[in-house]
């Protein structure tokens, strides 16, 4: 049995600094699906038009946090988010591929609503 004990010990390796981390925003592709562009116009978006600009505005201001998490395991490929503006009630259902290369939004649907009810395990980021 002798030295078995020293292979449970740990060892420093190194310090990580606080660096940061440029994510190249570039390289994400951003999808709507067909239900996200319908729900844009509807009229119970309390009177307000959704635009793409203020999607895309949107999920720009929440994604450094999701890919945070995401990098972190905290938040698995495909699963969806919702992104909540808590100024324009505006609520954004995506999911996100990231990998190597091209990373991939999908915009699954949008809606205003202070009320908004996502399905049971979605991830949720207030902006």
């Amino acid at each position: 049995m002798g030295n078995w004990k020293t292979y449970l010990i740990e060892k420093k390796i190194d310090t990580i600094k606080n660096d940061k981390i440029v994510i190249d925003l570039k390289d994400i592709d951003l999808h709507g699906t067909i239900h996200s562009a319908e729900r844009q116009t509807r009229k119970d978006n309390q009177g307000a038009e959704i635009t793409e600009t203020e999607i895309k505005r949107d999920i720009l201001k929440a994604i450094p946090e999701i890919v945070n998490d995401f990098a972190n395991g905290e938040i698995e490929k495909n699963a969806e988010i919702r992104i909540y503006n808590k100024k324009t009630n505006l609520n954004i259902i995506i999911a996100i591929d990231m990998k190597k290369g091209k990373d991939f939004i999908k915009v699954i649907t949008v809606m205003r609503k202070s009320n908004f009810k996502e399905k049971p395990g979605t991830y949720k980021y207030e902006i």
